[in-house]
């Protein structure tokens, strides 16, 4: 095993990823990042670089910012509730929010939310005021009602907030439990997910990291790095975690692991594609529009290379624009967890780069013999 100020490899075959880590905060790309792989369902590396926040070091403990990858312990709470009876995928939203109606938006189902192909605008395009008017998360989630669809739901792709505010919405009526809650007896607790919370406690905050330049950005409202915004707990944007209970959190999907909270029938369903792969849609990366598989909650590599250009196409993940990507490669038998603490907002290609870097150093050092 390789162990240093830096953390831990126990393949001895990860010092190209630490280098690409100690690059991206020479060169000044991020301030602080972590990585954290596993192979054959067990983690065997975490590396750190730079400062998670100004004059803390990126470490262990510290709590990233999630970012949408959120989106996808909101799709766990939903998929436990589907296992467990009180929700299908065909159900329409209308049917627990009588209010989410007209303009065809009676016709949206709840596999629609997860797969992004309800024709629901993003957010709301005053979002950054929204926050600085300092709004209750009921209050942003009525906003989406007020909005006419993009397209017919199901014929299209546009990744929407929206979707998973209205998802945790219905999670907290069905249930009459508070969404957090949810998120912590449904995902977090037998999930074994101590250093993961939504949102975090104030005790905590002393560990999370500072992410630049979200909306909002150095105000009392600051996306990621304010009190008010993070007790949203916003269902697509709100988990904080260490990165190796995201890691963790990847492996509960991974098929070799020795823990997994989920049947192996709600696992296959989430992490394959649900859309048929013709669903055109709005890309993340530099080109302007691709073929997007994707399962629910989680983004499917497929042939769109999404997730790193080494991984096997049966690849699946989130990103989150604070700077974060969860990818697991059920081919190649690998998992890798990255954060780090600038924004997209700073720039969408290098950003997408990064991530690309990440997933793509990694993978090259795992199969490599």
């Amino acid at each position: 095993m390789t162990k240093n100020e830096h953390g831990f490899d126990t393949t001895g075959k990860l010092a190209p990823l630490q280098a690409l880590l100690d690059r991206f905060v020479s060169e000044g790309q991020v301030n602080g990042a972590a990585v954290a792989v596993a192979q054959g369902g067990a983690q065997v590396a975490e590396l750190f670089a730079g400062n998670a926040a100004p004059d803390r070091p990126a470490a262990s403990d510290t709590l990233w910012p999630l970012a949408s990858i959120s989106k996808v312990y909101t799709a766990s709470v939903v998929m436990t509730l589907i296992e467990q009876g009180w929700l299908t995928l065909s159900m329409t939203v209308r049917s627990v929010l009588p209010e989410f109606d007209g303009g065809g938006k009676e016709a949206v189902t709840l596999r629609q939310l997860l797969t992004h192909t309800s024709g629901l605008v993003y957010e709301s395009p005053e979002m950054e005021q929204r926050l600085l008017d300092q709004l209750s998360l009921d209050e942003i989630v009525d906003e989406a009602y007020t909005y006419d669809l993009l397209f017919t739901p199901g014929t299209r792709l546009s990744y929407s907030d929206y979707n998973y505010a209205i998802l945790g919405r219905i999670a907290s009526v069905v249930t009459g439990r508070p969404f957090p809650d949810l998120v912590r007896e449904l995902v977090l607790e037998p999930g074994q997910l101590g250093d993961t919370f939504m949102p975090p406690p104030d005790s905590e905050y002393h560990r999370l990291a500072h992410v630049v330049e979200p909306l909002a950005y150095g105000t009392e409202s600051d996306m990621y790095n304010s009190a008010y915004s993070l007790n949203l707990a916003h269902p697509a944007f709100g988990t904080v975690a260490t990165v190796g209970d995201l890691l963790r959190f990847g492996l509960l999907f991974a098929p070799n692991s020795n823990h997994h909270i989920f049947a192996n029938a709600t696992i296959q369903t989430m992490t394959t594609d649900q859309t048929g792969g013709r669903t055109a849609g709005e890309s993340f990366g530099p080109e302007p529009e691709v073929i997007r598989p994707w399962g629910l909650g989680f983004m499917v590599k497929g042939a769109s290379g999404f997730g790193g250009d080494l991984l096997s196409p049966a690849s699946f993940g989130h990103g989150g624009a604070s700077g974060c990507l969860l990818q697991v490669d059920p081919i190649n038998d690998i998992a890798i967890a990255y954060v780090s603490n600038k924004h997209a907002r700073t720039g969408r290609e290098p950003f997408t780069r990064r991530q690309m870097s990440v997933c793509n150093v990694a993978a090259a050092a795992l199969t490599r013999e």
